[in-house]
């Protein structure tokens, strides 16, 4: 056994064992995924027109009961505070929406910040931060830092926020956190990433080994992510692919990831690398789950179980 193994083995947790069988819910959701799996029209249909049928089909999705959903500006840039009853005054997530970068907003990922908010107890706020490629790499992870140090500013220490993304989002989160690094700020007191894009250049085995698998993702779709996203600049840069980034002195990390999933080996050699660098790191592999599959929250037990679990590192890393 290697030592890259054996350090897998010590942080790894496969949701559900070997012999695991996915929900009868989860199953229905994957057979409905694969068959609107369509490559043509993520190359063909007009950026502006996806952006649009996403917030489309968002608008009438039903939250929580007790959710409120509060709207501002911070710093020329829009956000919205996503709170339940029970949100702590102390602690705050600062949530990155997943999108490849040029699509999503605080609107498509609402009911999951929802539920995470409920999870968690926690108030959070996600930022529509700019998108490509018309504000390709370092727009995001500058509207990001702005939108951190606003909290700064505004009376939240770094040990009381929490920084939380999916998909490009996870990416951007631990980007911050590098940058943040770079800049001798405190880090935030810990961070969640589900199925996070943390490498651009998309050299990890799985893109090519889950090719049959992902029920959602295609090669060339993530290529086309990253033109848009890099623009010029390298995608080897640390800041766009944290993966080749240094981890010494960050805050506990959770990772949740699908075991079918194109990135999975993103997280992978992320939580190896983290781990050796001395990081508090939990890998979560969901067996026969598919890219963000916590999105499906309500509709499939696993990603109810995922949130759960979401809110119980919360409770471990505030001591609450």
């Amino acid at each position: 056994m290697s030592d890259n193994t054996a350090c897998l083995l010590n942080i790894r947790s496969k949701e559900g064992g070997d012999n695991f069988v996915i929900s009868t819910q989860g199953k229905r959701v994957k057979k409905e995924l694969i068959g609107n799996k369509n490559l043509e029209n993520i190359l063909n249909v007009p950026l502006e027109i996806q952006r649009k049928q996403w917030e489309d089909s968002a608008l009438d999705v039903k939250l929580p009961e007790g959710t409120c959903i509060e709207e501002i500006v911070v710093k020329n840039i829009s956000a919205e505070w996503v709170t339940t009853q029970n949100s702590s005054k102390q602690n705050v997530i600062l949530y990155f929406h997943g999108g490849g970068y040029n699509q999503g907003s605080s609107i498509t990922h609402r009911k999951l910040v929802a539920h995470i908010a409920h999870s968690t107890n926690l108030p959070v706020m996600i930022h529509n931060y700019p998108l490509a490629p018309e504000n390709p790499y370092p727009a995001a992870l500058n509207s990001s830092e702005q939108v951190y140090t606003w909290l700064l500013d505004n009376g939240f220490k770094p040990e009381n926020i929490l920084l939380g993304g999916d998909s490009s989002g996870g990416g951007l989160a631990l980007a911050l956190m590098l940058l943040l690094k770079s800049k001798n700020y405190l880090l935030p007191k810990a961070a969640f990433l589900l199925s996070p894009m943390l490498d651009l250049t998309f050299s990890g085995d799985t893109i090519k080994t889950c090719a049959q698998s992902d029920p959602l993702i295609f090669e060339e779709d993530l290529l086309l992510t990253a033109s848009y996203y890099c623009s010029d600049e390298s995608p080897y840069n640390p800041l766009i692919s944290p993966v080749y980034g240094e981890f010494e002195g960050f805050p506990p990390l959770l990772i949740q990831v699908g075991s079918d999933e194109l990135l999975l080996s993103d997280s992978i050699r992320v939580a190896e690398k983290a781990k050796a660098a001395g990081v508090d790191v939990r890998l979560d592999i969901w067996n026969e789950m598919w890219h963000v599959f916590q999105a499906w929250v309500e509709d499939v037990p696993e990603a109810n179980r995922a949130i759960e679990k979401i809110g119980r590192f919360m409770e471990h890393v505030l001591n609450i």
